[in-house]
């Protein structure tokens, strides 16, 4: 990958981004953690941990980001460290970042499967899930797991794990969550175009929030990408349900009111690329650029060259377009769900008043 595409930034180098920002940031207070789990075959990961503030202010809102829990996806891991630099003072989105940070303080994990993204890195395009061979994404708790389609996906990139949180990645994140408990959980992937929001595992359950999540969804749809991501329940875009994602269990177990989805790249040449990379029957379903198979090549049999493609953008100028839109995206995020909560609490605030004043007049 350095040599092939030197933009993108190596583990290490991610990580080495991460700890100059903590010497120095000016306006924003950045502290660096590392978080380790121990699966029970003895096997410990660490992740890091990014925590952004203004120092001095009492954040109204806390939200929390996941980026790269695909390790293919290269360009999700850029991503978190462009809205790192913006909101230490670089780059095209710095002023916005600046004035979010007035309102909202960050948690991003900006790596959240190193140990395969390293494997990435040395010409693995196709890896997607662990080190385990197991899907990250797929191995949120049991609460809906389907044993005969499991079963069906064993060895294949969308194989669950023998069990919830079976992963030490997923149970690093599922402890940071209960931990932070953020208002919003934004969950970072690409390979389409799409903004998704609860459920994964059922295209006809609705989150009783849904329509707090699809207000703001709207905005970012129309300014980020003319409009052109569909926005809504997670398991209708992508064409098929899947159980044990994050964003229905940080959903259900901690009720964070904003929780999310995002697919911030395709190619244009998507839907064919994506069909010769899993090996795509021609019985398919379809979403935007995202097809998916009646019949699957395991990551390991998928053409690296379609790959790397498919989930990335491969030339400079197109990665930093998809960097600065997509921070502005997330920015924009941030600021819309203060000004919901904000509204939503005058609104309680002064139906409170006049219940007060109601009351009071009757004594």
């Amino acid at each position: 990958m350095s040599k092939r595409l030197p933009w993108y930034h190596t583990t290490q180098q991610v990580h080495e981004a991460m700890v100059s920002a903590t010497e120095s940031c000016p306006g924003a207070e950045v502290e660096l953690q590392s978080r380790r789990s121990t699966n029970s075959g003895g096997k410990t990961t660490q992740l890091d941990v990014v925590y952004i503030r203004r120092p001095g202010v009492h954040a109204q809102t806390k939200a929390l980001l996941v980026f790269g829990e695909h390790a293919r996806e290269l360009i999700t891991v850029e991503s978190a460290l462009d809205l790192v630099h913006a909101c230490c003072g670089k780059g095209p989105n710095a002023a916005v970042a600046s004035k979010m940070l007035d309102s909202v303080e960050l948690v991003l994990v900006p790596n959240a499967n190193p140990v395969s993204r390293k494997q990435v890195e040395s010409g693995m395009y196709c890896k997607r899930t662990n080190e385990n061979g197991v899907d990250l994404n797929r191995n949120w708790g049991d609460e809906h797991r389907d044993e005969a389609f499991i079963n069906m996906t064993r060895g294949d990139e969308i194989d669950p794990g023998p069990h919830g949180f079976s992963e030490p990645e997923t149970s690093v994140l599922r402890d940071l969550v209960s931990d932070e408990k953020p208002d919003i959980y934004l969950s970072v992937h690409s390979g389409a175009h799409l903004l998704g929001i609860p459920y994964g595992y059922s295209s006809g359950a609705k989150p009783d929030n849904a329509a707090d999540m699809l207000a703001v969804l709207k905005p970012i749809s129309e300014n980020h990408c003319h409009g052109d991501c569909p926005y809504g329940n997670l398991a209708q875009l992508v064409g098929y349900e899947n159980g044990g994602c994050d964003i229905d269990y940080v959903l259900d177990e901690y009720h964070t009111p904003y929780v999310f989805t995002w697919e911030i790249y395709s190619p244009p040449s998507s839907a064919l690329s994506f069909a010769q990379l899993r090996g795509e029957s021609t019985k398919r379903q379809r979403l935007r650029s995202r097809q998916r198979l009646q019949t699957r090549l395991p990551e390991a049999q998928q053409d690296p060259e379609t790959c790397i493609g498919h989930f990335n953008p491969l030339t400079e100028s197109e990665t930093k377009a998809v960097l600065e839109n997509w921070t502005g995206a997330y920015l924009e995020l941030f600021n819309l769900v203060v000004h919901r909560q904000a509204t939503k609490q005058a609104k309680q605030a002064k139906l409170g008043a006049l219940a007060l004043g109601s009351w009071l007049s009757k004594r």
